[in-house]
């Protein structure tokens, strides 16, 4: 017998759909004099002093450092500078082929910037895209970072997707979460305690450390018992991952 909804995939973004952590559209801050291209030790020391002189979480203080090189500096960013970021993204194998030919509605709930994730070429096959927002001035030019996506309110955006697809309440069977950090707990646990699946992907194991890492985010995330699969972030045809999704 037939479902009378449809079935719903929700997926995280950076190291879920793509092969790494960092986030590409932080490319920008090249004006600055760093390398947002990855993770590097110039960055991460600036952000490190940036907390040390303003209180907050780790997020909060994430996007306070990039909002605040704009603003303290009287700067301002085009669509076409946030999305030099882009050409910078690998995606996991088989993501294209997959969303292409998959007959569940698809959606992003992401921490990363909504803007930046809606002009990517990839994101046009999904439903809908959730993540923080940003600031524009009245030339349409970005000033700074907006409300930003929360590991709490991810499940708000879950919520409004239920919603969307006319289900009651936190209604969560057939869908399922996939994610790869310790940002998706929260979306992982809610979506499995009402009747859905969370899925941990992880990138292939090419040295000990990315493996030892690997099993350390699984035993956090699934110490109490959330994640129902753990599968390679491998999207191509016949892959475990792909076919659970797929279903």
């Amino acid at each position: 017998m037939e479902n009378e909804f449809d079935s719903i995939n929700i997926f995280d973004f950076d190291g879920t759909l793509t092969t790494e952590t960092w986030p590409k559209f932080w490319v920008w801050v090249k004006k600055f004099g760093y390398n947002g291209i990855e993770r590097n030790a110039h960055l991460e020391s600036a952000l490190a002093e940036y907390r040390k002189k303003h209180e907050g979480d780790a997020l909060s203080t994430f996007f306070g450092f990039f909002n605040d090189l704009l603003v303290d500096n009287n700067e301002t960013l085009s669509i076409e500078e946030l999305m030099e970021g882009e050409k910078y993204i690998r995606y996991n194998p088989g993501l294209d082929d997959f969303l292409k030919k998959t007959d569940t509605k698809n959606y992003i709930v992401s921490g990363g910037l909504k803007d930046f994730l809606e002009h990517l070429k990839v994101t046009k096959c999904f439903d809908g895209i959730y993540g923080s927002s940003l600031k524009y001035d009245e030339k349409g030019k970005i000033i700074g970072i907006g409300e930003i996506m929360t590991d709490d309110k991810k499940i708000s955006a879950i919520r409004d997707i239920l919603k969307r697809n006319n289900r009651e309440g936190n209604d969560c069977r057939d869908v399922y979460y996939v994610g790869d950090g310790y940002s998706d707990a929260n979306a992982m646990k809610f979506v499995h305690d009402n009747g859905g699946k969370a899925i941990f992907v992880y990138q292939p194991n090419e040295d000990d450390e990315l493996s030892g890492r690997n099993n350390e985010i699984y035993e956090l995330l699934n110490a109490d018992g959330i994640v129902d699969f753990s599968f390679l972030a491998d999207y191509r045809d016949g892959s475990e991952l792909s076919n659970i999704l797929k279903r």
